[in-house]
Protein backbone atom coordinates (compact mmCIF):
# COMPACT_ATOMS: atom_id res chain seq x y z
CA UNK A 1 0.00 0.00 0.00
CA UNK A 2 0.76 3.74 -0.89
CA UNK A 3 -0.11 6.74 1.22
CA UNK A 4 -1.50 8.68 -1.20
CA UNK A 5 -3.54 12.28 -1.17
CA UNK A 6 -6.94 11.54 -3.19
CA UNK A 7 -7.88 14.55 -4.46
CA UNK A 8 -11.06 13.35 -6.84
CA UNK A 9 -13.27 10.47 -7.66
CA UNK A 10 -15.22 10.57 -10.87
CA UNK A 11 -17.93 7.52 -11.79
CA UNK A 12 -18.24 6.51 -15.02
CA UNK A 13 -20.95 3.97 -16.59
CA UNK A 14 -21.13 3.91 -20.45
CA UNK A 15 -21.47 1.37 -23.28
CA UNK A 16 -18.64 1.20 -25.62
CA UNK A 17 -18.41 0.92 -29.59
CA UNK A 18 -18.62 -2.93 -29.81
CA UNK A 19 -21.54 -2.44 -27.12
CA UNK A 20 -19.98 -3.83 -23.60
CA UNK A 21 -20.66 -2.10 -20.67
CA UNK A 22 -17.79 0.12 -19.04
CA UNK A 23 -17.91 0.69 -15.10
CA UNK A 24 -15.03 1.99 -13.43
CA UNK A 25 -14.07 5.45 -10.81
CA UNK A 26 -11.21 7.39 -12.22
CA UNK A 27 -9.06 8.35 -9.27
CA UNK A 28 -6.87 11.66 -9.26
CA UNK A 29 -4.17 11.23 -6.34
CA UNK A 30 -0.93 12.89 -5.37
CA UNK A 31 2.04 10.46 -3.95
CA UNK A 32 4.50 11.90 -2.21
CA UNK A 33 7.42 12.24 -3.98
CA UNK A 34 8.11 15.63 -5.16
CA UNK A 35 9.92 16.65 -8.52
CA UNK A 36 12.88 19.45 -7.94
CA UNK A 37 14.89 19.01 -11.13
CA UNK A 38 14.87 20.55 -15.13
CA UNK A 39 11.63 22.22 -15.85
CA UNK A 40 9.10 20.37 -13.37
CA UNK A 41 8.76 21.12 -9.68
CA UNK A 42 6.63 20.10 -7.16
CA UNK A 43 4.18 17.22 -6.56
CA UNK A 44 2.10 16.05 -10.18
CA UNK A 45 -1.41 15.02 -9.39
CA UNK A 46 -1.71 11.59 -11.26
CA UNK A 47 -4.68 9.25 -12.44
CA UNK A 48 -5.88 6.06 -12.83
CA UNK A 49 -9.18 4.14 -13.24
CA UNK A 50 -10.23 1.80 -10.97
CA UNK A 51 -13.28 -0.82 -10.55
CA UNK A 52 -16.47 0.83 -9.45
CA UNK A 53 -16.52 -1.16 -6.38
CA UNK A 54 -13.61 1.18 -4.99
CA UNK A 55 -15.65 4.50 -5.14
CA UNK A 56 -18.18 3.22 -2.17
CA UNK A 57 -14.69 2.94 -0.30
CA UNK A 58 -14.45 6.32 -0.58
CA UNK A 59 -15.81 8.17 2.50
CA UNK A 60 -14.20 11.80 2.39
CA UNK A 61 -12.66 13.83 -0.22
CA UNK A 62 -10.02 14.78 -0.73
CA UNK A 63 -8.28 12.81 2.17
CA UNK A 64 -5.41 10.69 2.95
CA UNK A 65 -5.93 6.96 1.77
CA UNK A 66 -3.47 4.08 1.48
CA UNK A 67 -3.88 3.18 -2.17
CA UNK A 68 -3.18 -0.90 -2.81
CA UNK A 69 -1.74 -1.47 -6.14
CA UNK A 70 -1.51 -4.52 -8.29
CA UNK A 71 0.55 -4.85 -11.83
CA UNK A 72 -1.33 -7.22 -14.40
CA UNK A 73 -0.12 -7.51 -17.77
CA UNK A 74 -1.22 -5.16 -20.67
CA UNK A 75 -1.13 -5.08 -24.06
CA UNK A 76 1.88 -6.89 -25.80
CA UNK A 77 2.80 -7.96 -21.79
CA UNK A 78 3.68 -4.40 -20.64
CA UNK A 79 2.65 -3.94 -17.14
CA UNK A 80 -0.49 -1.91 -16.29
CA UNK A 81 -1.26 -0.92 -12.44
CA UNK A 82 -4.47 -0.79 -11.25
CA UNK A 83 -5.83 0.33 -7.87
CA UNK A 84 -7.44 -2.84 -6.01
CA UNK A 85 -8.22 -1.24 -2.52
CA UNK A 86 -8.06 1.77 -0.78
CA UNK A 87 -8.28 2.85 2.97
CA UNK A 88 -9.17 5.87 4.57
CA UNK A 89 -6.76 7.45 6.85
CA UNK A 90 -7.33 11.53 7.47
CA UNK A 91 -9.47 13.99 6.47
CA UNK A 92 -7.94 17.54 5.00
CA UNK A 93 -10.24 19.27 7.48
CA UNK A 94 -10.02 23.55 6.73
CA UNK A 95 -7.83 22.83 3.71
CA UNK A 96 -10.26 22.55 1.02
CA UNK A 97 -14.76 24.05 1.26
CA UNK A 98 -17.39 22.85 -1.06
CA UNK A 99 -17.82 25.01 -4.07
CA UNK A 100 -21.21 27.32 -3.80
CA UNK A 101 -23.85 25.73 -5.36
CA UNK A 102 -24.30 27.37 -9.50
CA UNK A 103 -27.06 29.75 -9.23
CA UNK A 104 -30.11 28.54 -11.96
CA UNK A 105 -29.73 30.01 -15.07
CA UNK A 106 -31.67 32.69 -16.18
CA UNK A 107 -31.97 34.40 -12.85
Amino acid sequence: METCVLLAARSYDFTDDTGKNVKGVTLTYLTGDVEVSGERRGAFPMTINAPSEIATSLSTLPGVYDLDFKQRPGPKGRPVLQVVGVKFKAALDGMFKPAPAAAPQGS
